[in-house]
């Protein structure tokens, strides 16, 4: 169970679009780009992807509205890769200058940024306007569906899973479907059938794999099956195009594997931040490797650095990166239960539940030692 509690909070929804694949993901914080003050150096940094720099050159190119917004949605999927966060902040001022009204797509990506930032109202008002201009917009429909998820709000997560059923996308209909299903405390059967449909499926696009292997690992972790959970993420994070993983699964896999392997998640992150500066989340954990086996205090400095910035800047978007750091890292039992309180305020799935009763009592415990100790509380 504390395993379970553990495990990072959700923050900021992902959804990928269809065009790549549709993903409906567990959340993360895209506004966790590390600052330039606080940066290491990396001899080996990874290249802008081809595809990328080819929708730049024709939106410099073309200067019109339509190419911006193909490039901000380009911007946001690569956002959601370890170590590309500041793409958000590209994506948005993007959008800013890419006024197109007349675009389901231009309003979609308005959507996926404010639901990013917890503007839940604002993302589903901007959806409502994709929806119109594309009644039968199958991502409309899905970034709805995650962000009632985020919500708790499970009936009306379902009731966008049923309309796919009169667009003839059987297997999004059945995804969709049973990952509600395990939040609505059906695991048991839900996760049986999961696994049935993922044998049937031979070939289908990778952001739609995503999703899949994160409903499977979402599920068998909630059985109490951790190391299942944990080979369900390792066929995607151990395989080729691993580095298009989005960041959310590579926290939930250090999480399910820290306390196992310390030293494969000190190896595999560690790569990864020669490549691309982490994220607070995937820093973290990082730094907790490290911690773990004793190699020194480089990451551990580097997330105190990060974390005071983020505690200056009264950053509410962070509070489950917080929350963990003054759980795990550094602990302090009362900023702990502060931020996790916030969190849950913002998102309520699943890991924020948890990540909020495990503080609650660690700071219940710590209270009841400061009475004994007859210290002041």
């Amino acid at each position: 169970m504390e395993q379970m509690m553990l495990q990072k909070a959700a923050c900021i929804t992902l959804v990928s679009f269809l065009m790549a694949g549709t993903a409906a993901l567990p959340a993360i914080t895209f506004a966790a780009s590390p600052e330039a003050g606080l940066m290491l150096k990396s001899k080996n940094r990874v290249v802008l992807p081809s595809s990328v720099k080819q929708l730049e050159q024709q939106a410099s190119q073309s200067q019109s509205a339509a190419d911006q917004v193909t490039l901000a949605q380009a911007y946001l999927q690569l956002a959601r890769q370890p170590g590309w966060s500041r793409y958000f902040d590209k994506a948005q001022q993007l959008l800013k200058k890419a006024h197109n009204p007349s675009s389901a797509a231009y309003w979609l990506a308005l959507a996926d940024t404010s639901q990013q930032q917890h503007q839940f109202e604002d993302a589903l008002n901007y959806l409502a306007k994709a929806q119109q201009l594309k009644p039968d917009y199958i991502n409309a429909l899905l970034m709805k569906n995650r962000i009632y998820l985020v919500q708790n709000n499970t009936a009306a997560a379902l009731a966008e899973c049923k309309k796919l059923l009169g667009q003839q996308e059987l297997f999004l209909l059945s995804l969709c479907s049973l990952e509600v299903a395990g939040r609505q405390g059906k695991t048991q059967d839900s996760y049986k059938a999961l696994q049935l449909l993922a044998r049937q499926q031979q070939s289908i696009p990778l952001a739609q794999q995503q999703w899949l292997i994160a409903v499977l690992a979402e599920q068998a972790e909630a059985l109490h099956q951790p190391k299942q959970a944990r080979a369900w993420l390792e066929q995607l994070l151990f395989a080729a195009q691993s580095e298009l993983a989005p960041l959310p699964l590579w926290v939930k896999w250090a999480d399910l594997t820290l306390k196992q392997d310390a030293a494969l998640v000190y190896q595999k992150l560690q790569y990864l931040q020669q490549h691309q500066q982490l994220e607070d989340a995937l820093l973290l954990r990082l730094a907790l490797a490290e911690q773990q086996l004793g190699k020194g205090q480089e990451y551990q400095l580097l997330m105190q650095q990060r974390v005071s910035l983020r505690e200056q800047r009264q950053d509410t978007l962070h509070s489950a990166d917080l929350a963990h750091y003054y759980l795990r890292l550094a602990p302090d039992p009362k900023k702990a239960l502060y931020y996790a309180r916030l969190n849950v305020q913002q998102a309520q799935e699943p890991d924020d539940q948890l990540l909020f009763t495990l503080a609650l009592a660690q700071s219940q415990q710590d209270n009841a030692r400061s009475v004994q100790t007859g210290e002041q509380p």
